[in-house]
């Protein structure tokens, strides 16, 4: 295990991204997700290098209109455009995800930056996540790693059931990592800077 700071998270998960020719803005918004997950103590590195791959592999898609549960929406890196365009438009969006890790992240950003009450249900309508008060509350029997059919949208009243949930509260500055994990994302961000050269040189102004 390596420890690593959340600073350090945001930006060497940017420049991996990246250098898989990523949208700058999503990868700007996957590295915010991924930062969020590290300081609430959740894991989030394997998912992103697994997002990286499968997204050169071409078989996620970045469509929140057109998904599949054979083409699954890359929660990783639509995970905060989709939530603000929830939030935004006061709608319930609907469709399948690769996992439900990166929009529990996203909907907490959101909750604690604008104060939106957001509900996350499954296709049994099963209540998984929650934001209310800056805080998200997350269904203690979900597994946030696996796909799965959601319904996304904001709420004024929640009926009270006997569902445990947890408050997934903000404790870390420093996390530790996987050591091999954390080195191959630190090689993809590696690649992402340009070699130094009489043209880059003249280009930034030598």
């Amino acid at each position: 295990m390596i420890s690593v700071s959340l600073n350090e998270i945001y930006s060497e998960t940017y420049k991996a991204l990246r250098s898989v020719n990523i949208e700058w803005s999503l990868a700007k918004d996957c590295a915010n997700k991924a930062k969020w997950l590290a300081q609430h103590d959740q894991n989030f590195l394997g998912s992103i290098l697994k997002t990286a791959d499968l997204y050169q592999k071409k078989e996620i898609t970045i469509s929140i209109n057109k998904n599949t549960n054979k083409k699954l929406l890359a929660s990783a890196l639509v995970g905060l455009l989709l939530v603000e365009y929830v939030s935004a438009n006061k709608i319930t969006w609907e469709g399948h995800i690769d996992s439900t890790k990166f929009l529990l992240a996203a909907m907490g950003i959101i909750a604690e930056e604008q104060k939106i009450n957001l509900i996350l249900e499954n296709e049994k309508k099963d209540i998984m996540a929650f934001t209310k008060d800056k805080n998200i509350y997350v269904n203690s029997n979900l597994d946030t790693n696996v796909p799965c059919y959601t319904f996304l949208r904001t709420y004024d009243f929640i009926k009270k059931n006997n569902t445990k949930f947890t408050n997934f509260k903000k404790n870390k500055d420093v996390t530790n990592l996987n050591g091999k994990c954390w080195e191959r994302l630190k090689s993809m961000a590696f690649e992402t800077y340009v070699p130094e050269s009489e043209t880059s040189k003249s280009r930034a102004g030598y």
